[in-house]
């Protein structure tokens, strides 16, 4: 009678349970190998005896084979496969449940054997690469072939399903964030990844980054197979986005913490991290988790369904997580005053300083340019007041304030894979992957410092300036350095906004999307040896946009000549001649702040309320401050504009 059915689990351990209320006990298999003995092929008496072979059909030699019943008093007997791979135990008649086990290879159980009088009971079965005890993880992250990772000559960390849910990390980055072989994980704050190209990586993005050795230099596989990188043009290299995987998709994490670039290629100088889903997933499941501290945290929403599908099984997975933003206001460490070699400050601010050079008229560019970079000056004298710090050539702002330490994030992603037979020896796999991160409201301040500016003359205030004007009334007689009001021309070192306010808000997105398939299976070639062949496509695809708010210089050189505006309608020529590289285009009888055209007021009096923490006029109005000098919304909208750069990979 041949045997391959049955709720194998169930039955072994009823067995067993039968056993010990006999009043046995179970004893080391090496002990009882003696009690365990072959038959010969032909003796016909009771027992079971079968084969064991891997999923490719090859037989698999040293297999320890244990049967246990009622009928053997609560000792088991043991026998070992030999090099047919075949087993045989005697056993006298009763019901047995029988154990396979063998290091490299998933425990089979068969329980409900049953072994007549005099017969022999066939039980064949199918050994698949997996686990000793279920614990020891087979692996094929840095070998073409797949083993276990006690047998590989690299250090391989296997992060199963329950010890990411012990840490609880319902994110990917956080379990990263905790690996000691991970150096320099992104995925949290306000980012300025590259000081030379600030902001080119979103906030909704997270690495991974083994040895410390950079992003770029550590591979990131999904299912062994290789991911797009983030759509984004960086100093250090590009890396993928581990933030785009659902995380309860993911059944362990292979981490190859040892260079792998003779297997993969230079990506994989630091190492690799494959992630393999939960393609053997049966039932339903769903998760929500919070991760809460004060003023912030994270909620993630989470659900898994796999099942059957005719001859295939399917695993369908999708999850939403949410970040909400943590203000600099929230935290006092946040906001502090100006200390020299600090952070957060900047040297120039609105209020801002007005050089006031030497002129002849006749300087070219770099005498003009050196002329006024030397000059003597003043400070706004109510820059402290609304919250800046006063130098002697400066008036410091602090930005702080306008960007988030955490910015509010959101993620969608979706997983699918559906795993089936293609034949007797071959299945095929097929899995996709879309993700969305969105930064709903990316939070900066009002502008920022108009260089290489400073000293090309755009940022000129001449004595025809309203706003001038009505300074020279207020503070004239107290101007540092017996700076004449009426006469020569200044230059503001400052920016259009800035403690003013408000902040500006843009909305980011990025989304990925992947499909992959493969094909593996067994034949036989090269005179009769069985060969295994894995087959694979995949093609994944992200876009992101990192938009920017900025000032075009034209439109500062038109608003400060009192040329401003979305509707005054006058324009700039190239002009080689002149610092600023242009000079006013043709009028059509404009007027400099008449009608549609208007200046750009940088001084105090156009500011009646400070948007600066802790400054005098956050709660207290200017009273130098004059409503028909203040900066038109208009104006200011016209100045402000949005610069999209949008990359694909």
């Amino acid at each position: 009678m041949r045997f391959n059915g049955g709720t194998s689990r169930e039955g072994w351990h009823r067995y067993v349970d039968e056993a010990r209320e006999l009043g046995c006990l179970w004893m080391l298999a090496s002990a009882l190998s003696g009690l365990a003995f072959a038959l010969p092929a032909a003796a016909q008496v009771a027992g079971i005896e079968g084969m064991v072979t891997d999923t490719t059909g090859g037989v698999l030699p040293g297999v320890t084979v244990e049967v246990a019943g009622p009928a053997l008093s609560g000792a088991p007997r043991v026998a070992v496969t030999g090099g047919d791979g075949r087993y045989v135990v005697e056993t006298p008649p009763g019901a047995y449940g029988v154990r396979f086990s063998l290091p490299g290879f998933a425990m089979v159980e068969r329980g409900r054997v049953q072994v007549a009088d005099g017969a022999v009971t066939t039980v064949d079965v199918e050994m698949r690469v997996g686990g000793l005890a279920e614990q020891v993880s087979v692996v094929a992250t840095g070998t073409a072939i797949d083993a276990p990772a006690i047998n590989l000559p690299h250090a391989v960390a296997v992060v199963n399903r329950e010890t990411l849910e012990e840490q609880g990390a319902s994110q990917i980055v956080d379990l990263f964030k905790n690996l000691g072989a991970s150096h320099g994980v992104i995925g949290e704050a306000n980012s300025w990844y590259n000081a030379d190209q600030s902001n080119t990586i979103p906030e909704t993005v997270a690495n991974v980054n083994l040895r410390g050795l950079g992003a770029s230099r550590t591979l990131v596989l999904i299912n062994g197979r290789r991911q797009t990188y983030v759509p984004a043009r960086l100093i250090g290299g590009r890396f993928v986005d581990v933030n785009t995987i659902p995380a309860i998709a993911i059944g362990r994490i292979e981490v190859l913490k040892e260079g792998a670039a003779a297997t993969y290629g230079s990506d994989a100088v630091g190492g690799v991290a494959n992630f393999v889903t939960r393609s053997d997933f049966r039932g339903f499941e769903l998760a929500v988790t919070r991760d809460q501290f004060a003023d912030a945290g994270d909620t993630t929403y989470a659900g898994i369904w796999g099942g059957r599908i005719g001859s295939s099984h399917a695993v369908f997975s999708g999850e939403r997580a949410e970040r909400s933003a943590l203000l600099p206001s929230e935290r006092d460490w946040a906001l502090r005053p100006f200390e020299g070699g600090r952070g957060g400050w900047s040297s120039v601010g609105n209020p801002g300083y007005f050089y006031v050079p030497a002129l002849t008229g006749t300087e070219g560019p770099g005498a003009f340019t050196e002329a006024l970079s030397g000059a003597a000056g003043f400070i706004d004298p109510l820059c402290e007041e609304f919250g800046g710090h006063a130098e002697s050539w400066t008036c410091r702002f602090r930005y702080q304030p306008w960007d988030d330490l955490i910015s509010e994030l959101q993620h969608t992603r979706a997983f699918a894979e559906i795993n089936g037979p293609l034949g007797n020896r071959t299945n095929y796999h097929v899995e996709g992957l879309w993700a969305d991160g969105t930064i709903p409201h990316w939070g900066t301040q009002a502008s920022y410092p108009p260089f290489p500016l400073l000293f090309n003359g755009i940022q000129r205030v001449g004595p025809e300036h309203p706003g001038r004007r009505a300074f020279c009334e207020d503070h004239g007689a107290t101007l540092q350095n017996g700076t004449a009001c009426s006469a020569d021309d200044w230059f503001f070192r400052g920016r259009p906004n800035g403690n003013a306010g408000p902040g500006r808000t843009l909305r980011r997105d990025s989304r990925t999307a992947r499909i992959a398939a493969s094909v593996d299976g067994d034949l036989q070639a090269f005179g009769g040896r069985d060969v295994h062949f894995d087959l694979g496509l995949s093609y994944s695809r992200a876009r992101g946009n990192i938009n920017m708010p900025g000032i075009y210089s034209e439109r500062l050189f038109l608003a400060y000549r009192g040329f401003g505006g979305p509707d005054c309608g006058v324009g700039v020529t190239p002009d080689p001649t002149s610092v600023a590289g242009m000079a006013l285009g043709r009028r059509h009888g404009a007027v400099a702040g008449r009608g549609p055209c208007m200046y750009l007021n940088p001084f105090s009096n156009a500011i009646q309320y400070s948007q600066q923490p802790g400054s005098r006029f956050e709660n207290e109005a200017n009273p130098t401050w004059r409503p028909d000098l203040a900066n038109d919304p208009a104006l200011m909208a016209w100045l402000d504009d949005e610069v999209d750069l949008v990359s694909t990979t």
